[in-house]
């Protein structure tokens, strides 16, 4: 005869097991629709609120280069920093005239480009940084070679330079010299570039995250270089990826940068 016990206890262990059945695909489930959830959702820029407002005198407010000047050839496609235009503030109550504006937590952070010219075709190309003193950050111009190839490519501060100083302001250029005996026949687009600190919540999802995860939350946050600088890096890793490459589109068409979402990245 079986005791009573015995059977209760069976019958319990039983029901424990069944509960943790269900409760690893319930978990399973719920990993599989998150997981399908990140890699639909879009990657969308949201506008930062700025603690101080740039200098509202020469704020550079265009984000595209002549279309022809001097010895440069015509081009279908401008010269083009892809960078936002932002026109927000704190409060969130003063609006702006838009200005060429990307947040950065990095001292040394990467600025992209889209480049439409041959190196035959130019002298020279030149990046400038200037602090809020109009003050140089880097010993001289740094000298950027073309790639062969027209297309997206990226400028990265080298880490000899001084590092950038949080909450300051920084200005940028991007000088395309096409005739060596005129200076004012120079293409160039300019913008302004300020590094934030990261607040402890977002360290800690920064951490835990892939890095196509981590672009999503740059995004969000405003702090648009690392946005595009970790997707443009994971591009170039990858470039047949579908997934990046459509996280791109989407990235630059939030910012109104349709009209380069589809061209290439270039070495």
């Amino acid at each position: 005869m079986i005791k009573k016990p015995l059977v209760l206890a069976n019958l319990a262990k039983n029901v424990l097991v069944s509960i943790a059945i269900l409760v690893i695909i319930n978990s399973t489930q719920l990993l599989v629709v998150q997981s399908q959830q990140s890699n639909t959702t879009k990657i969308r820029f949201v506008q930062p609120a700025l603690e101080r407002q740039p200098d509202n005198r020469g704020a550079p407010r265009d984000r595209k280069g002549a279309g022809t000047r001097g010895d440069c050839p015509a081009v279908n496609q401008r010269l083009t920093a892809l960078v936002p235009l932002v026109s927000t503030t704190a409060s969130q109550k003063q609006a702006t005239a838009p200005y060429v504006l990307g947040l950065t937590a990095n001292e040394y952070p990467t600025f992209w480009f889209y480049v439409p010219y041959l190196p035959k075709n130019i002298n020279s190309v030149k990046f400038v940084l200037l602090d809020e003193k109009n003050n140089s950050v880097t010993t001289e111009p740094i000298a950027i070679a073309l790639p062969k190839t027209p297309g997206v490519m990226s400028v990265s501060l080298p880490t000899t330079e001084k590092p950038l100083v949080v909450g300051q302001y920084y200005h940028w250029y991007l000088l395309i010299d096409c005739n060596p005996q005129s200076r004012s026949e120079d293409i160039a687009v300019e913008g302004l570039v300020q590094r934030i600190p990261l607040n402890n919540d977002l360290t800690r999802r920064l951490q835990a995250a892939t890095p196509r995860q981590r672009v999503a939350l740059y995004a969000r946050a405003g702090i648009w270089q690392d946005a595009i600088t970790t997707l443009g890096e994971l591009r170039r890793a990858k470039p047949q990826d579908a997934a990046l490459a459509a996280d791109w589109k989407d990235l630059l068409e939030s910012v109104g940068l349709e009209d380069v979402a589809s061209e290439a990245i270039v070495e």
